[in-house]
């Protein structure tokens, strides 16, 4: 199998992330370009886009520059919001050994959700192959979320659009993903300490101050009920 094989075959596994990211993308960057409103405001969402790759940031990051957020407030919130991908990385510890140092570095911080699954699923038996497949998909992926944003400042910038609403969309996009894992009942008690945190949150604190509080009792409250939590995704025994 020839690496023009491997890239095509990338390429075909990540068509389906190539719609998301364009869209999503695209409505980040289209508020980001009607919420602030710069001269150089393109150049900015396409160097934001291409040193981080994260829906849910480069969606709040208006925000956090509209209300001037502290950055510790920023780092705190990054830290929480992005943990999950260590989680991920474990995983594939044993896939990236032996990858080199520049690219593990890209493959480590290239990381997202949709990434990962492609990642976890390749299974060709060539090492330097499989590496190359994984550096592939990584780059596409970040190539379509850059393009996405990027094309979205432009649009924002120079076209009359109104971004009523689009901060929305990646709100409605993590409803769906929520909404879709809760149908099996193994997902709906982590759903449900999510949901606990999130209105514990609120009522102790304001609206603006509520995000990191609440991720903090989350993430506490998974460590503590670990076990209890890992249970639920244990293989149920065979009954001979």
């Amino acid at each position: 199998m020839t690496r023009k094989r491997i890239f095509y075959q990338a390429f075909s596994a990540s068509l389906p992330v190539l719609m998301g990211y364009t869209a999503m993308g695209m409505a980040a960057g289209i508020l980001l370009a009607g919420k602030i409103e710069r001269p150089d405001i393109v150049f900015w969402a396409f160097l934001s886009s291409l040193t981080s790759i994260s829906g849910a940031l480069q969606f709040a990051i208006v925000n956090w520059i509209d209300n001037n957020m502290p950055l510790i407030d920023v780092a705190l919130l990054t830290l929480f919001l992005n943990i999950r991908y260590a989680m991920y990385g474990l995983s594939l510890l044993e896939k990236f050994k032996n990858t080199g140092f520049w690219r593990k570095s890209y493959l480590i911080w290239s990381l997202t959700d949709e990434t990962f699954a492609l990642e976890a699923e390749s299974a060709i038996p060539d090492k330097k192959l499989n590496t190359f497949y994984c550096l592939c998909v990584a780059a596409l992926d970040h190539l379509y979320w850059v393009s996405g944003v990027t094309i979205g400042a432009m649009a924002g910038r120079f076209l009359p659009f109104s971004t009523e609403g689009i901060d929305f969309a990646m709100t409605a996009l993590f409803l769906v993903v929520l909404t879709d894992q809760c149908r099996e009942k193994r997902n709906r008690l982590p759903a449900a300490i999510g949901i606990i945190c999130a209105i514990a949150g609120r009522v102790f604190f304001s609206v603006d101050n509520m995000l990191i509080p609440a991720m903090v009792m989350m993430t506490a409250t998974f460590i503590i009920f670990r076990k209890t939590l890992e249970k639920q995704f244990e293989p149920a025994e065979v009954v001979k």
